[in-house]
């Protein structure tokens, strides 16, 4: 029984060993071909997680504020919807990188360029929401009159109910 294994081990090395040679091959060329990725990826991937930290100093904020109503920490479903969020710029990037390079090879549109910008503008005006929700700064409360109040998010009441009782 230690011979057959010994000799199928010994067969299928070679077999193995090719196919991993192909696989890193064509792992390898998909990474060189999104290369020029990576720089929108990484500006994406930091502006989202900015606006994580802002959210969570807003409901440090809110716990702060209004005691016993949040727990001021940053909990797990939250991480999920920062995964998607992510996945979900990473994959618009890379198929402006393509649209821009294969459908569109002679013109230069810059689309990885815009859906960057956009992506990031979104996070930036997330994270000023974030700031300014629940401050009692002057600055918040002109920014509160054009910008959503995410106060309501970390409680599972109306914040009017909480300004006037």
């Amino acid at each position: 029984m230690f011979q057959f294994h010994l000799n199928m081990t010994n067969e299928l090395h070679p077999l193995f060993s090719a196919v991993g040679k192909y696989l890193m091959g064509a792992v390898g060329a998909l990474i060189g071909f999104l290369r020029p990725t990576f720089p929108f990826i990484i500006v994406c991937t930091l502006a989202v997680l900015l606006d994580c930290y802002t959210a969570w100093a807003l409901s440090r904020r809110v716990k702060k504020k209004f005691p016993g109503a949040n727990d001021g920490k940053f909990k797990s479903h939250y991480a999920g919807r920062v995964f998607i969020t992510l996945v979900k710029a990473y994959a618009v990037t890379v198929l402006a990188y393509m649209i821009d390079t294969i459908i569109f090879p002679d013109m230069t549109m810059m689309l990885p360029n815009i859906v960057a910008g956009t992506v990031c503008f979104w996070q930036i005006w997330s994270m000023l929401e974030n700031e300014s929700s629940c401050n009692d700064a002057r600055w918040a409360e002109i920014a509160q009159r054009i910008m959503v109040d995410k106060t309501e998010r970390h409680f599972d009441i109306d914040l009017h109910e909480l300004k006037h009782p």
